[in-house]
C-alpha cells in the first residue's frame, strides 16, 4: 500500500512539471501575425517594367481574298460543242485572243450567212467605185453601198465571235474549267482571265478594326513580297454579315514592303481567288512613352514610387501593338509600373518587387 502511494505520488509530480515548463514557455510568445499585418510589414508583392521612350509600329493582320485588278470571265454564249481551247492556265492573253472555238451546225450556219452578205456587200462596192468616180450615180446610192458593207462586217463578227469567243482584257488565264467537246450551256464560265499587273485583296472587318484604317496606309501581303496601300473602305456594312468591306491594292511586282521590319522575301506568286494575309501598318511613331500591355488596369496603372508605395495613376493612352502601350500623358519616363500582382493594390500599399525590369 505505501509503495503504491509512492507511486502516485511520483507520476503527479512529473504531470505539473510538465505542465509547469509548457505554461512558462508560452507566457510570453507573442501572437502569430495574419495575413494584411505581413503585407503591412513585408510588402505585397509585384513585377514592375520601367517606362520607355522607343520607337513604336504597329501593324495588324487580315485575312482575305485575293483577286487580279481586273477580271473576266469568258461566257459560252450558245450551247455549241467546244471545239478547241487554244490557250492553257496560266498563259498570258491579249484582249481580242481567241481562247475558245465552239462549232454547231446553226452556228456555222450563221457565219457562213453573214460571210456570204459581206462578200456581196464588197462586190456591189467595188461595181458602183468606178460609177462613182465618172458621176454616174448619185451620193445616196453611194452611201447606201457604204452602209451596207459596214453593216455586213458587222454582222460577220459578231456571228464570229459566237463561234470564237474571245478575252475582253490583256491578263493571264487562271481558270479553264471546260474540255474539247464539251456542250455548255449558254452563259457557262468557259475561260477567266485575270489581270494581275496590280493586285487587291479584299477583306470584311468589324467597325470596331475599320476605325483602325484610313485610306492610303501602307500594307503588305509577306507571302508574296507585294507592298501596297488601303485603297477603300466602305461605309456600309453588308446586311448578312454586318462586316464592312476594306480593299488594299498592290503592285503586281514584289518590291520592298515599306513596312518597318519587315524582310520576308517573295516566295508565293499571287492566284486569284485564294486566301491571304494582308498586314496593315495603323500606325508610326519615331519616340513614344511606352509600357508593358499587362500595365494597364482600365484608364489607369499602378506606379511604384520612391517611397515603396503604390498609387495609382490616370494616364490617356494611344497606339498599341506587340504587347506594348503608348502613354500619352499622366507618366514620365523611367518612371516603375506594376505589370503584375496589381489585383491585391490599394492606393499607399507597401510593395516589395519581386521581379521585372526597372531600367
Amino acid at each position: 500500500m505505501t509503495k503504491r502511494l509512492v507511486w502516485g505520488t511520483l507520476a503527479l509530480a512529473i504531470v505539473a512539471l510538465v505542465v509547469f515548463r509548457i505554461v512558462q514557455a508560452t507566457r510570453g510568445a507573442p501572437p502569430s501575425p495574419d495575413v494584411e499585418q505581413i503585407r503591412e510589414q513585408e510588402g505585397i508583392p509585384v513585377e514592375v517594367a520601367a517606362a520607355q521612350q522607343a520607337p513604336l509600329v504597329v501593324q495588324r493582320d487580315f485575312t482575305g481574298t485575293l483577286r487580279g485588278i481586273r477580271e473576266a470571265a469568258v461566257r459560252a454564249k450558245t450551247a455549241d460543242e467546244i471545239v478547241d481551247i487554244p490557250v492553257r492556265v496560266g498563259q498570258r492573253v491579249r484582249a481580242g485572243q481567241v481562247v475558245i472555238r465552239q462549232s454547231s451546225r446553226g452556228s456555222r450556219a450563221s457565219v457562213d450567212q453573214a460571210e456570204a452578205a459581206y462578200q456581196q456587200a464588197t462586190r456591189t462596192v467595188d461595181r458602183l467605185r468606178p460609177l462613182k468616180d465618172r458621176g454616174a450615180i448619185s451620193d445616196q446610192d453611194w452611201d447606201n453601198a457604204l452602209t451596207g458593207l459596214q453593216v455586213a462586217q458587222a454582222n460577220l463578227e459578231a456571228a464570229r465571235r459566237s463561234v470564237d469567243l474571245i478575252s475582253p482584257i490583256d491578263g493571264i488565264v487562271t481558270d479553264v474549267p471546260v474540255t474539247r467537246g464539251t456542250m455548255p450551256e449558254a452563259g457557262d464560265p468557259l475561260v477567266r482571265v485575270s489581270d494581275l499587273s496590280r493586285v487587291q485583296v479584299l477583306l470584311d472587318v468589324s467597325p470596331e478594326q475599320a476605325r483602325e484604317l484610313s485610306l492610303g496606309q501602307a500594307a503588305l501581303l509577306p507571302a508574296q513580297g507585294l507592298a501596297g496601300r488601303v485603297t477603300r473602305i466602305a461605309l456600309q456594312a453588308s446586311p448578312g454579315s454586318r462586316l464592312l468591306e476594306v480593299e488594299l491594292t498592290f503592285a503586281g511586282k514584289a518590291v520592298g514592303s515599306g513596312i518597318a521590319g519587315d524582310s520576308t522575301p517573295a516566295a508565293e506568286a499571287p492566284i486569284p481567288g485564294t486566301l491571304v494575309t494582308a498586314r496593315v501598318e495603323i500606325g508610326r511613331r519615331a519616340s513614344a512613352l511606352l509600357v508593358p500591355q499587362d500595365a494597364v488596369q482600365g484608364g489607369a496603372m499602378w506606379t511604384v514610387g520612391t517611397d515603396g508605395c503604390a498609387h495609382r495613376r490616370d494616364v490617356t493612352l494611344g497606339l498599341t501593338g506587340d504587347g506594348q502601350v503608348e502613354v500619352l500623358s499622366g507618366l514620365q519616363a523611367g518612371e516603375r509600373v506594376v505589370v503584375a500582382g496589381a489585383s491585391l493594390l490599394s492606393d499607399g500599399a507597401r510593395v516589395r518587387v519581386v521581379g521585372g525590369s526597372t531600367s
